[in-house]
């Protein structure tokens, strides 16, 4: 007999990470992590405001964006990236986690549903915050390139962005064979339309502006998560 609850066989839950699960933005905690530690100049920061009003009405160049936030790491090992993200996430991250998702999480996980965390944070920082908090080892993120062993400082095509999310996320569930039966999603603003948009029941996270006008029009389930 066939156990209906084999790996291939799993229900999905999908989650975006910054905004849905956290509060705010991790790549600003892992921009407050560097600087504390005397790892970027005075001025690394001065555009931040511009890049997060960019990112939240889809217009960023998420490509540029990627190689500034990431060109401190260039020239790091693995190990030591490895290392830092681990003890970021500790101290910048989780204080961050909204209560209401951890549960979530963690009442899925318990009920054998497979959950991915499907970010368009690079996959450095949404590892070790998938990991060490939530206890999940499926990740789809924008992958960084390393060579020898050595950060080049270098995001990689297809970006987890927008449609880049969709088109990872199909691309997983071939790999793995994988099915969206019965699969829920949860998002917080436009970039993860496209992402939502293929799951059977999708949630829109403390939803604003156009994004909560286009969830309402879907029927999507509004929810709000605080600290």
């Amino acid at each position: 007999m066939t156990d209906q609850n084999t790996a291939s066989q799993k229900r999905l839950a999908v989650f975006d990470m910054d905004g849905t699960l956290l509060e705010g933005d991790s790549v600003t905690a892992y921009l407050n992590c560097l600087n504390r530690n005397g790892l970027i100049p005075v001025d690394f920061r001065k555009d931040e405001q511009k890049y997060k009003d960019q990112f939240l009405n889809g217009t960023l160049d998420i490509g540029f964006f990627y190689r500034h936030v990431l060109s401190p790491l260039r020239g790091w090992s693995r190990s030591r990236i490895q290392e830092f993200m681990t003890g970021m996430t500790a101290t910048d991250i989780a204080p961050l986690i909204y209560p209401e998702g951890r549960k979530l999480i963690a009442r899925l996980q318990q009920e054998g549903v497979r959950v991915i965390i499907v970010s368009a944070t690079f996959d450095l920082i949404v590892r070790a915050v998938a990991r060490d908090i939530f206890g999940v080892s499926d990740i789809i993120a924008t992958a960084t390139e390393f060579r020898n062993e050595v950060f080049t400082g270098e995001p990689l095509l297809p970006y987890s962005h927008q449609e880049g999310k969709a088109l990872l996320l199909k691309k997983t569930l071939s790999e793995n064979g994988w099915s969206l039966k019965d699969s829920q999603g949860w998002g917080d603003t436009v970039n993860d339309i496209a992402m939502l948009s293929l799951v059977e029941q999708a949630h829109a996270v403390n939803a604003r502006g156009k994004f909560r006008d286009y969830a309402r029009s879907q029927g999507w389930e509004l929810l709000e998560f605080r600290i």
